[in-house]
């Protein structure tokens, strides 16, 4: 193999000198961009695509901005240039593009004044255009996303997004468990029930390259995207009514869509158990913390954010119970608390099963209005009618400062399984810390209920052997919980145990073990490791091979003697470079002792 560092020459060491120069320069840029004081944010996720468009998670931009959508490196392409207003937020937005990208490339967003000049913020992904992100594994299937249709008969009027993570009986991802949770979430557009194209195409943008898509990835688990409005068709907001029963409430479709999926994903080589993860932002949030109350035997954990308020696990408010203000009664109906529940559903809050959930509850520091707390855009129950009213003088006005931290008090006071985090800086949007702890949270969550999870990594040994030849076989395992685990690897000839080993390895951490193992007759073996095979061991008798070596050992030693390697190198090379690099400095130095003088 030609030698890399001496297959450099002049002109690449100078290329480096040159990269050095602008970096310099990049770096010398940080301090004007920290000066803009504005609040923007983008997440802009890897993906795939036509090359006719990009998805866009999330922007928010406070002031009236530029975005340039461009190629990140080479040409600089730009793709798309498009003005908008201060205060424009929105989620899972596709935008057609000026430019179609041609090929896969690492694409950036930046948004900027619109005048010109450095950069507020921006974001960077990789797009694959016309390639999959994700390749089918060697000896199993690659993730898929299929589209379920609405199917009234099984109970749900809606359709729904299913994703169905990579599976394979190759050397890695093993899930020692056997058992994986789905990961439950609304699209983060809803609308009203005439809006299914947007409402779809948020759906795609939140399970394929989006939030939920991160959970599921990093808890290598199925998830579901339910496509349910979140109006009626005259724009009356019914997030999760309790009225009426047709078409069925939207918790029970949501139920009827999660036990379609686990029948659909029974072909698969994991358990998808009744219990399941959900999670949710601002109104999802609030979908997904009503539904816990609604149905806490099947929530094993649930995250929800951009929300101050709680439902309550109240019937009544008791003395030792911290309110923000003096509430005019004690009861607590819905969905402030849960005091008229079996009215309106004939059965009774699981109030035991409700305290066995974990929920992780997360919010802007700066998701509130300080000054005009009562007309804040982003404020639930911000209007005049009783439950308002209620819910004001429980929680109070101000979103994270009252609502926020009273929600938590409660929940101390409780001993509820929960966290709360407000994130510093932040408005009513989702940054990447928020995100990484959503993560953590169900990763940990999904461990301490359903056992843990390895990453592992099978070395085989290759070739033909020979009887009493001692063989190694590798075993690396990756802890991908949150929790010290034990891996339990047992190897199997030929169908029968021969070994067996422990390995405990500490969270985030990996260790490995080795299995030695000796044929005592010729064949054909089948071998495998926690039931993933190797190819089939070819085994000779001892005196086959050393034949062959004897016969290897007769030929002509000047045909198996290397030749030694010699790499051209036009002009002058690396060190010559180098030096000729320091002569220049010397000169220029002098040049400037020369002329001061």
């Amino acid at each position: 193999m030609e030698d890399t560092a001496s297959s450099w020459d002049r002109r690449q060491v100078l290329t480096l000198a040159g990269i050095s120069a602008v970096g310099t320069l990049a770096l010398g840029q940080t301090g004007a961009v920290a000066q803009e004081d504005a609040n923007v944010s983008v997440r802009f996720n890897d993906q795939e695509s036509d090359g006719s468009s990009v998805v866009v998670e999330s922007l928010y931009t406070e002031v009236e901005a530029e975005i340039i959508i461009f190629h990140s490196e080479g040409d600089r392409q730009r793709y798309k240039v498009l003005n908008v207003e201060a205060g424009t937020e929105f989620s899972n937005r596709t935008i057609e593009l000026d430019e179609p990208i041609p090929e896969t490339q690492l694409i950036s967003i930046s948004i900027q004044p619109p005048e010109g000049g450095y950069s507020y913020g921006g974001a960077r992904a990789t797009v694959a255009v016309d390639e999959p992100l994700n390749e089918p594994d060697a000896n199993g299937a690659e993730a898929t996303v299929e589209l379920v249709e609405a199917d009234p008969d099984a109970g749900f009027n809606w359709p729904y997004l299913l994703y169905t993570p990579s599976t394979s009986n190759s050397t890695t991802e093993s899930n020692d468990t056997g058992t994986r949770p789905l990961i439950v979430g609304n699209s983060p557009w809803r609308g009203v029930p005439s809006e299914t194209e947007r409402r779809l195409e948020s759906g795609h943008g939140h399970i394929e390259n989006g939030r939920l898509n991160e959970i599921a990835t990093e808890v290598n688990s199925p998830a579901l995207v339910a496509l349910i409005p979140s109006r009626s068709e005259d724009g009356s907001y019914e997030n999760l009514s309790l009225s009426g029963s047709d078409p069925p409430r939207l918790d029970l479709q949501v139920l009827a869509m999660v036990e379609d999926a686990r029948t659909r994903l029974s072909d698969q080589p994991y358990d998808v158990p009744e219990k399941f993860h959900a999670e949710g932002f601002s109104s999802n949030g609030r979908f997904y913390d009503k539904f816990t109350a609604l149905h806490p035997e099947r929530i094993n954990a649930f995250s929800a954010g951009g929300n101050g308020i709680a439902v309550l696990p109240l019937e009544e408010l008791s003395e030792d119970i911290p309110t923000a203000g003096d509430p005019s009664t004690t009861t607590l109906p819905w969905s402030v608390g849960v005091g008229d529940l079996p009215d309106l559903i004939g059965t009774e809050f699981n109030r035991d099963a409700w305290l066995e959930t974990n929920q992780f509850w997360y919010i802007g520091a700066e998701d509130q209005d300080p000054e005009n707390p009562e007309e804040y855009v982003h404020k639930l129950y911000r209007g005049s009618g009783e439950v308002d009213t209620l819910i004001s003088e429980v929680f109070g006005s101000l979103q994270v400062d009252d609502r926020f931290r009273t929600s938590q008090a409660i929940f101390e006071q409780l001993g509820v399984s929960a966290e709360f985090t407000a994130y510093e800086g932040a408005g009513h949007e989702l940054t990447d810390a928020m995100i990484e702890d959503v993560v953590d949270f169900h990763r940990r969550q999904k461990h301490e209920e359903f056992g843990p999870q390895f990453s592992r990594t099978i070395e085989w040994p290759s070739g033909t052997f020979t009887v009493e030849e001692t063989l190694t076989i590798s075993v690396s395992y990756e802890n991908l919980g949150a929790t010290e685990a034990t891996a339990s690897p047992t190897l199997v000839v030929d169908g029968e145990t021969v070994d067996t080993a422990e390995v405990t390895i500490a969270p985030g951490e990996v260790d490995r073990t080795e299995f030695e193992y000796s044929f005592t007759s010729p064949g054909e073996y089948t071998v495998s490791v926690d039931g993933v095979e190797s190819e089939p061991f070819e085994v000779t008798a001892a005196d086959d091979n050393t034949d062959a070596s004897e016969d290897q050992g007769s030929t002509d030693d000047s045909s198996t003697q290397a030749e030694p390697t010699t790499v051209d190198q036009p002009g002058f090379g690396i060190v010559q470079a180098l030096t000729a690099l320091g002569g220049i400095g010397y000169l220029l130095k002098r040049w400037g002792v020369d002329n001061n003088n």
